[in-house]
């Protein structure tokens, strides 16, 4: 049986090269990506560590100019108290002095850029200021706090005061004799700090104080009034923008990157607590990074450019040098299957060819070295193989031929007669299978109680004495109880085994045989269809009849029926139709006949009846009643319903005929008059009819032949013939075909009978074996086996063409089997086995055929040299349902196998039938179920069966 494929050989090939070049090719480009992933990421750590460097720096500066605008003011404060002799005045409570000193003040504001100046005494009473247009005045309750806390910890404060404009104030403690006596207060814009810190640093800034009664929320997700803007045109509608995205301005203090308006942003928050202790509110830092983002942007495109071509670069390079090695690698990988196919030359020759002879060798150099040297050795090691298998192969058909092919029970036992292992045949013939017959007692098998003691110490004596052999025979109950009768052979082993193993019994099964006798002594006389006479004993009968009636002057009926539309229902509903039709119309026969009646089947659908002592006119009404039966009672099979009938020939005994075949020949032609009538008629047979019939036929038939020979159009259909083990093809049965003047191919049925009776038989069979010798010289692959007729073993001119075959064109002679009938070898039995020994001397081989079908005599088996038993289909087709047919057929291959011969089963339709013949041991088998007869065999000398298994 044909291996199945590995499952590999259905996935898609992808070769070396390319599969090298493509994970390389990822691996560059995962690297590619990963070192453009890191600039990108290394530029962006950088932007972002410079712009917390660059925070830094800011905050460190917008902390360092308030600083040094509120030490402007301290110290302008301290050198002011100083100038004016204000503390000496404050001391001494002098409203003139103090008045004097306020007015000097307000003459230096110009030059001292102050907005505002106060002077209060040490319990905050306010004794003199100048405020410039536009400012207000501060709280009390603002300036009470400040002098407390100046007074309280004898340092100036610094403070931040937006209600509505922010000025940055500092209160300076006057002194005057050692003593705090009075406080001024300075206030200066912080417009020019912040005008300042976006000269210098280029980043602008928002200053952002707690809304409170007085001053309205300008930004009311903060709840902050901007108390300062470097550009509010611009950053207005930015801060209202950061305040919807960050509604908590903490999101801030460590920076955002915000995208507003095509420009991209850092903002920072600064607490006003980090720079003016106490104070509330803080500052932003907005930056500009659109450019640095662009320069990023940029600089990332051009890097992926320089990757890309970079990758194209590496790429072409990669395919260049992986292309090289790897063609000779495929190269070498394309050779390699030679070797499992046994072509070692033709590898070799590959290997040297693709071998680099350059002066610098590489590892697949030595890759081919190693490669030629491994052909050699396994060249030496499968002949090696070869002849250990071919011995092996010997002695494992010789224990399969004893175990499975062999029909008969074998099995071992101890020397206490425990069975230790049977056969297939033993199993199945006993019901047991070969778990249950292990560790049974052999004696348990035998039917009568009286002898298992007998066996039991003929064992013994067998193993102890030294005897070789031991027979019996006796009755063998098998499992269902049934009981069949074994002649039992036991043969002494030459050694004891492991498990006890020691004799070896072989059983015969003979109630088969007897069984078999019978159903053949039947068959050989009936149809085993209908259970009708068949033609061999019909012709005996009718001998017997004829000769009756030359004695005694009395009057007999030959009817001959031939089935009208019978194709039709065998094309249309199949065999098993057909063969319910001819069992139906026997039924018919069976029923009108009368006792003294014969009724026979001829073979087809041809039937036959003989009507002793019964005249023309008797015959003539039988058959018209018959007719009117048959036409008014459709058939039904299935779904589909046939309107049947039969055309009878009539012919008298003796009156047409000098002896029998004559008469069944004039019936035949009665027959056919009948169909040529109309079909569902009788005929009774005239003398001009007769000549009229065998002119036209034999005439028309005569021409038609030998205008097909001369113009090639007979020709073959072929039939497979297979292993019935393992499914594989051995040969073709090649079934001849005539091709008509209006393309209709007829079947030999239709023109050999008309051919034999115009002795153009041996014609036929000459031009058959010429055009099949022609079709093997011409394809040595085909195995064919060919018909012949009568002709061919009475005379032995076509012989001729073998030797020459065989001998001068060097045909192989078993590649051709030649098929005879029975008949065909009884005619001439001496003049038959001349020509088959001439033939098989050539070594070309004989096939009987249709073996069944006539007497089936086991004479010409065993004085012909037979290679071949073909079984008839009659007997096959129904021993699936047959236990008669079933059993005949089973003793007809054991006898056949006993003369060594091989059994084909023709006519297999079904899987059922194909079981059973394999079972039973049948070598070939040929049928629908295989396959049906076609133009061609070439395509195919292996078919693979859905059932078949090995064993």
């Amino acid at each position: 049986m044909r291996g199945t494929e590995p499952e590999s050989s259905n996935r898609r090939f992808i070769g070396l090269q390319w599969k090298s070049f493509l994970w390389l090719s990822i691996l560059l480009l995962s690297l590619s990506t990963a070192f453009y992933a890191l600039n990108y990421y290394s530029l962006v750590s950088q932007f972002r560590a410079q712009r917390q460097a660059e925070v830094t720096s800011l905050r460190h500066h917008i902390r360092g100019l308030f600083t040094g605008n509120s030490d402007r003011l301290i110290r302008l404060g301290g050198a002011l108290a100083s100038v004016a002799n204000l503390g000496d005045a404050l001391y001494r409570r002098n409203p003139k002095h103090i008045a004097a000193a306020v007015a000097d003040y307000a003459s230096l504001r110009y030059e001292l850029d102050l907005r505002q100046i106060e002077l209060y005494t040490i319990d905050a009473n306010l004794v003199g200021s100048w405020v410039q247009s536009g400012a207000e005045k501060l709280p009390d309750e603002y300036v009470r706090r400040a002098i407390k806390t100046v007074r309280k910890e004898e340092r100036p404060l610094s403070l931040l005061y937006c209600q509505p404009t922010c000025l940055i104030y500092a209160f300076v403690p006057i002194l005057s004799s050692g003593e705090n006596v009075g406080v001024v207060a300075l206030g200066q814009s912080i417009a020019d700090f912040v005008i300042d810190f976006h000269l210098i640093t280029g980043t602008d800034i928002a200053l952002a104080v707690p809304a409170n009664a007085n001053v309205g929320s300008e930004l009311p997700q903060w709840d902050v009034k901007m108390a300062a803007l470097t550009d509010a045109t611009r950053l207005t509608a930015l801060l209202q923008h950061l305040s919807t995205l960050y509604p908590n301005p903490s999101e801030l203090d460590h920076g955002r990157l915000v995208t507003w308006n095509n420009a991209h942003y850092d903002v920072n928050r600064v607490l006003l607590n980090e720079i003016i202790p106490d104070q509330s509110g803080f500052v932003v830092l907005i930056s500009d990074v659109s450019q640095r983002l662009n320069d990023i942007r940029t600089a990332l495109h051009d890097d992926m450019l320089i990757a890309i071509a970079s990758i194209l670069a590496a790429e072409l390079i990669l395919l260049y040098l992986i292309r090289v090695p790897l063609w000779r690698l495929g190269k070498l990988t394309q050779t390699l299957p030679l070797l499992a196919q046994g072509a070692y030359d033709q590898a070799r020759n590959r290997f040297s060819s693709h071998r680099r002879k350059a002066r610098f060798r590489d590892e697949i150099d030595f890759l081919y070295d190693s490669a030629i040297t491994l052909s050699h050795q396994l060249e030496e090691n499968s002949l090696a193989l070869a002849a250990k298998n071919s011995e092996l192969a010997k002695e494992r058909d010789f224990i399969q031929g004893l175990l499975a092919s062999a029909q008969v029970l074998v099995v071992t036992q101890t020397r206490h007669g425990i069975i230790r292992d049977g056969n297939h045949f033993a199993a199945m013939l006993t019901g047991y299978t070969p778990q249950q017959l292990y560790g049974r007692p052999f004696v348990d098998l035998i039917a009568d109680d009286d002898a298992k003691q007998e066996v039991l110490k003929k064992l013994e004596a067998l193993c102890n004495n030294g005897l070789r052999r031991m027979e019996h025979e006796h009755e063998l109950v098998c499992k269902d109880r049934k009981r069949r009768r074994i002649v039992w052979v036991h043969t002494l082993l030459h050694q004891e085994y492991i498990d006890g193993t020691v004799v070896l019994s072989v059983g015969l099964d003979v109630s088969e045989r007897v069984q078999a006798e019978t159903r053949m002594r039947w068959l050989a006389n009936h149809d085993p269809l209908t259970s009708l006479a068949n033609r061999h004993r019909f012709i005996e009968d009718l001998t017997r009849a004829y000769e009756e009636t030359v004695r005694t002057g009395d009057t007999a009926a030959l009817l001959v029926f031939d089935l009208d539309h019978f194709k039709e229902v065998n094309d249309t509903s199949g065999h098993a139709a057909g063969d319910a039709l001819l069992c139906m119309v026997a039924d018919e026969l069976r029923t009108r006949a009368r006792s003294s009646d014969i009724i026979a089947r001829l073979g087809g659908d041809e039937f036959a009846m003989l009507m002793p002592q019964t005249d023309s006119y008797g015959a003539e009404t039988f058959a018209i009643h018959l007719n009117k039966r048959l036409t008014s009672t459709p058939f039904v099979f299935g779904d589909k319903r046939y309107r049947i009938g039969a055309s009878i020939g009539i012919a008298l005994l003796p009156q047409h005929g000098t002896n029998i075949q004559e008469v069944i020949a004039n019936a035949d032609l009665a027959m056919f008059e009948a169909k040529r009538a109309g079909r569902s008629c009788a005929r009774i047979f005239a003398d001009d009819q007769k000549q009229l019939q065998m002119l036209t036929q034999n005439v028309y038939w005569k021409d038609v032949l030998i205008q097909a020979m001369a113009n090639e159009h007979l020709f073959f259909y072929y039939q497979p013939v297979v292993e019935a083990a393992t499914g594989k093809t051995v040969h073709h049965e090649a079934l001849l075909r005539l091709k008509m003047a209006d393309g209709r191919i007829a079947l030999p049925d239709e023109f050999l009978p008309s051919a034999e009776r115009a002795g153009f038989n041996y014609d036929i069979d000459c031009y058959v074996v010429r055009a099949t010798l022609k079709i093997l010289l011409s394809d040595s692959k085909k195995r064919l086996s060919i018909n012949l007729s009568t002709a061919a073993l009475n005379h032995s001119g076509w012989t001729e063409m073998l030797a020459q075959a065989v001998n001068h064109q060097h045909l192989a002679p078993d590649r051709l089997i030649f098929e005879i009938t029975e008949t065909a070898v009884i005619t001439d039995m001496e003049k038959a086995r001349q020509i088959t020994d001439a033939v098989t001397s050539l070594g070309f081989r004989f096939a009987v055929d249709d073996f069944g079908s006539g007497f089936s005599s086991l004479y010409y088996l065993k004085h012909l040299p037979v290679d071949y038993v073909k079984i008839d289909r009659s007997l096959i087709k129904d021993i699936v349902t047959d236990k008669g047919d079933r059993d005949f057929v089973r003793a007809i291959t054991s006898m056949i196998h006993a003369y060594g011969k091989k059994i084909v089963g023709e006519g297999v339709e079904d899987g059922e039938t194909l079981a059973l013949l394999r079972d039973m041991g049948v070598d070939l088998i040929q049928g629908f179920y295989i396959s049906h007869p076609r133009k061609d065999c070439s395509a195919s000398l292996v078919k693979a069966l859905p059932d078949c298994t090995h064993g």
